[in-house]
């Protein structure tokens, strides 16, 4: 048998640069990092419970095959996947930010100063006195905006 050298040559050349930057790509990726660390967390989960890869897919209630798959850290996981690896940690794996509920601090300048001929509702006048107490007390305030 005759070993033919021009096709083992072009076999063997180097990988082109698309392939070498798509590479790169994927070994930067954020959800490889994730993946990573989400397999470190059932690795330690595993360990600390002396569970099974076995035992861990019937309490996802997935493969074997696959929990072998999200051990190794290499999977791209669903958010599905996610939310039943969570439920069974009894543990937030992943956090969302959620900007429209950040509390944003509020110094107030001057509290209002009504003549004593004024008269408010209950509710405000109630809000008026605690805004001035933190006024004068100089503790800012919270609220959301």
């Amino acid at each position: 048998m005759a070993v033919n050298l021009e096709r083992l040559k072009e076999l063997a050349k180097p990988r082109n640069e698309r392939a070498q930057r798509r590479f790169q790509e994927w070994m930067e990726s954020a959800w490889l990092t994730y993946s990573q660390d989400i397999a470190l967390a059932l690795h330690y989960y595993m360990r600390v419970n002396e569970m099974t890869q076995r035992e861990l897919a019937d309490k996802m209630d997935v493969s074997p095959v696959y929990v072998g798959k999200l051990l190794k850290g290499n999977e791209n996981l669903t958010l599905e996947t996610i939310c039943k690896i969570e439920s069974v940690l009894g543990e937030k794996l992943l956090c969302v930010v959620k900007p429209y509920e950040k509390a944003q601090i509020i110094q107030l300048v001057q509290p209002y100063q009504a003549s004593p001929d004024v008269e408010f509702s209950p509710v405000y006048s109630k809000s008026l006195k605690a805004k001035n107490r933190c006024q004068h007390s100089n503790v800012r305030l919270c609220a959301y905006c």
